[in-house]
């Protein structure tokens, strides 16, 4: 059974700045602990290579990221 707390039930603030430190990175670990990352395909790793041939190539169009966003954002 989970226990469900909220921050308002831990008394965080009695620790010391290197306790609270130390729990932070014991959820981040048990947060990525919990994280299941697939490992990419042949197929995917195929696509990787040749886009960035194609890149490297010079046969891609780029364009800079603030000109993306500023197109998204104007959507």
């Amino acid at each position: 059974m989970t226990m469900k707390l909220s921050l308002d039930d831990i008394d965080y603030w009695r620790l010391s700045i290197a306790d609270r430190l130390v729990l932070v990175q014991d959820i981040l670990d048990s947060v990525l602990a919990e994280t299941r990352i697939e490992p990419l395909t042949p197929q995917q790793l195929a696509e990787i290579d040749r886009r960035t041939a194609a890149l490297d190539a010079g046969e891609m169009k780029c364009e800079p990221w603030e000109t993306v966003r500023e197109r998204l954002i104007a959507r």
